[in-house]
């Protein structure tokens, strides 16, 4: 019996019915999110899947036999949408246990001396390992002359940072002002913050240069609170303090659900299921347009949708889009909800009347090649957790000495979450631990990681040489281009597009592409979408190509 079928649902089929009354196409974290908003007004929506798999960047697989996240790992909370998602679900969220932090090239003008990178050993060139800020967001210090921050910058660096405070409140944040993030934080606080604390962490998180990241997408009204309050780090200070004054039990900041954040996406597709809803993998939409002689006029057009679509197969290589295999099969759709990747929703939004060809003629960013490396393996000396949850290495200002080691994150695992480290116990007994190297930065070649390279820079960061007979399984995942920075202009052109396809009956595009940067940002708009296309009374009678009530 399938999955559904044990769950009450109804057994999927082999291929998509003639037709549907909503459909949903893509079923990554928005598709999947946009799909299950649909059934809680008592919808049954079809979600197609070109690729094998549901949760597009919230994966899971097993490594060393222990349940993790192949993709990310967490989700900064903004707003309710995800935690009202993860309650009607039966998901608990929790924040990570240890303190991350930094591996910096020393500070100019303090010589190339050999620093102690706080893991008992030592790096070549000063590079050193900082805890993380206490009191900051994205790097950016609440209190730039906090001992923490100071040991970060130097005094001369926290000095300036500190000038934030003093300076107009239009510096850098006014509408003349470029929107970039590097740019505001130059602007307030200076270039020491900017290099040494901002640059890593956000190319760290967002896998782009905070050059090219819009600050009000990173962290929407940023700019406006930095006038509203005088400064930038009274702007993250109420942030922080907006945090912890809420409520007990009213979750803030960056979580994981319980178990890993593949349960939450694996849940929703139970639930789709389990409400009458069916999910399709390995089918994708090819082109779609309106019925021939349907009203097109505004938002009162009442022919459904035609969307072709086909079987598909693995593209050329695992980043590239999956191709049609099969012949395409037409579906009548009363609603559309297009939640797949850019490429795609452009090339199926060019079959939709009466959109302008210029507000299609989007570039499209590409994120920058990522290759994570997971390692599982016999390490005593990791016991302690040495690094604590982890660290962000920064990229090498030309002045510096090259870094000493490849990747440009660690993440301790079994000490970052219980769930892991009891996995870890149960399948191997004690001394056994879980570790995450990621690669790639913005504008860099293609990362090719091997695995006795990546145990020479686990010994360098955390200062525990684990030998190549000691791992038990290790795993290298690719994400090429799937994280694209939030640049202003970006923005700008998709929300035209978003207000042109507004105009269209029963249509609708969400997805990160279009809703900005952080899962949360995409749930919040994929269920805005999805919830805006369902009418007050649920829309849920009449059957395509029939008279929806106003």
């Amino acid at each position: 019996m399938s999955a559904a079928g044990a769950r009450g649902g109804r057994p999927s089929p082999a291929s998509p019915p003639s037709e549907v009354d909503e459909l949903v196409v893509g079923g990554g974290i928005a598709g999947l999110t946009a799909a299950w908003e649909l059934t809680r007004a008592g919808l049954r929506p079809l979600l197609v899947e070109a690729r094998g798999y549901t949760g597009g960047l919230i994966a899971g697989g097993e490594i060393g036999g222990v349940a993790m996240d192949l993709g990310a790992e967490s989700v900064v909370l903004r707003g309710g949408a995800v935690t009202t998602m993860l309650d009607a679900l039966g998901l608990e969220a929790t924040a990570h246990r240890g303190r991350p932090g930094l591996f910096l090239p020393p500070m100019a003008g303090s010589g190339p001396a050999v620093a102690d990178d706080g893991a008992g050993g030592h790096s070549p060139g000063g590079w050193a390992l900082h805890p993380f800020p206490r009191e900051a967001i994205l790097g950016i210090p609440a209190d730039p002359l906090s001992d923490d921050t100071i040991a970060i910058l130097g005094e001369a660096g926290a000095r300036r940072a500190a000038r934030d405070g003093e300076l107009a409140a239009g510096v850098g944040a006014s509408p003349s002002d470029p929107r970039d993030l590097a740019s505001l934080v130059r602007a307030r606080m200076g270039e020491a913050v900017l290099d040494r604390l901002v640059r890593p962490i956000v190319a760290g998180i967002h896998a782009s240069d905070p050059a090219v990241l819009d600050a009000d997408v990173v962290m929407p009204g940023l700019r406006a609170d930095v006038i509203r309050l005088g400064s930038l780090q009274a702007a993250i200070r109420a942030r922080l303090e907006e945090r912890r004054s809420r409520p007990a039990g009213q979750r803030s900041g960056e979580v994981c659900v319980v178990g890993g954040m593949h349960r939450l996406t694996a849940a929703l597709r139970a639930a789709i299921e389990s409400a009458g809803g069916t999910v399709l993998t390995r089918w994708g939409a090819q082109g779609m347009r309106l019925e021939d002689g349907a009203g097109i006029t505004g938002a009162g057009g009442r022919g459904p949708w035609r969307v072709a679509l086909a079987p598909t197969g693995r593209g050329a290589t695992p980043s590239d889009e999956p191709i049609a295999v099969g012949a395409p099969r037409e579906v009548r759709a009363r609603r559309v909800v297009l939640a797949c990747s850019a490429p795609a929703a452009l090339r199926l939004l060019a079959g939709a009347p009466g959109l302008d060809p210029d507000a299609l003629s989007i570039p499209i960013p590409s994120g920058a090649p990522i290759a994570r490396l997971t390692i599982v393996a016999r390490a005593p000396g990791l016991a302690g957790a040495p690094v604590g949850s982890g660290l962000l290495v920064a990229p090498a200002p030309p002045s510096s000495a090259p870094c000493p080691v490849a990747p440009k994150a660690l993440s301790h695992l079994d000490a970052k979450w219980p769930w892991i480290a009891q996995g870890l116990r149960d399948r191997h007994g004690e001394g056994v631990s879980a570790l995450r190297l990621s690669y790639g930065r913005p504008g860099g070649p293609r990362p090719e990681p091997a695995l006795a390279g990546a145990l020479d820079d686990i010994a360098a960061l955390t200062g525990a040489r684990i030998d190549l007979g000691d791992v038990l399984d290790h795993r290298l995942v690719r994400w090429d281009g799937t994280l694209p920075p939030a640049m202003p202009d970006y923005r700008r052109r998709t929300a035209l597009l978003e207000e042109a396809v507004a105009g269209l009956p029963r249509l609708s595009v969400t997805g990160a592409w279009v809703a900005g940067t952080g899962i949360a940002a995409v749930i919040a708009h994929a269920r805005e979408r999805a919830a805006g296309m369902v009418g007050p009374a649920g829309a849920q009678s009449a059957e395509p190509g029939g008279q929806e009530e106003d």
